[in-house]
């Protein structure tokens, strides 16, 4: 197998595991915002499966780079995965994270028909930006990965406003439960968002070998 194969099976690897994360992250994000789903009490998230793929992966790239010796076009992308694979995994930890917090409030018997508008829409985004830096990698496309780095700044705003808001309803509810673990996920979901952008970086440094606006290869 010369080394094009390799980097080629490598970055398959990488996209089997993000797209094993997008569906976990969809299954927890659904367990918070669904009420049918919520009705089932569960959501199938395995992040062990994610945590095998890193390590397998992250050994492929690192034997890559000491037997084959890749440079330019090459090292880019193994050095570029062998990056990012570690915000897929933390992506993974969040899904497993959110449907933990989603569980408490259901134990505490805790009704969620009283949700932070914003929360949803900082959910709808940062999931967007998820899929958009998947979609990136997926085409090697620096403008999709931009316009991941472009959005960040709105989840951040939105961020601020959904712990505003939910200040104001522990007022209201006077239950801390609900006030911590709602604030657990809100911020969980701004971490989808910054992981994505991490990925969104990573992916620019492979098509250009630009990371953070200085060239690295």
């Amino acid at each position: 197998m010369d080394i094009n194969e390799k980097i080629n099976e490598v970055f398959l690897k990488t996209i089997k595991m993000y797209d094993l994360t997008i569906e976990f992250l969809r299954s927890s994000l659904s367990y918070f915002i669904d009420e049918e789903e919520n009705v089932k009490g569960e959501t199938k998230i395995n992040d062990d499966l994610v945590d095998r793929s890193l390590i397998e992966i992250e050994k492929t790239c690192l034997n890559i780079i000491l037997r084959e010796r890749p440079f330019a076009l090459d090292l880019r992308r193994v050095t570029g995965i062998f990056k990012l694979v570690d915000d897929i995994e933390r992506l993974g930890d969040h899904s497993e994270d959110i449907a933990w917090c989603v569980s408490n409030l259901k134990k505490a018997q805790i009704k969620q028909n009283v949700k932070s508008k914003y929360l949803l829409e900082m959910i709808e985004i940062s999931f967007n930006m998820v899929k958009d830096a998947y979609n990136g990698l997926l085409k090697n496309d620096d403008k999709l990965a931009l316009r991941v780095l472009k959005t960040d700044d709105a989840v951040d705003d939105l961020y601020l406003k959904v712990l505003n808001e939910l200040s104001i309803l522990k007022e209201k509810l006077a239950n801390n439960d609900y006030f911590i673990y709602m604030t657990l996920i809100a911020k969980y979901v701004e971490r989808l968002a910054d992981h994505a952008s991490n990925i969104a970086e990573w992916v620019i440094y492979i098509k250009s070998g630009y990371y953070k606006d200085e060239v690295i290869i």
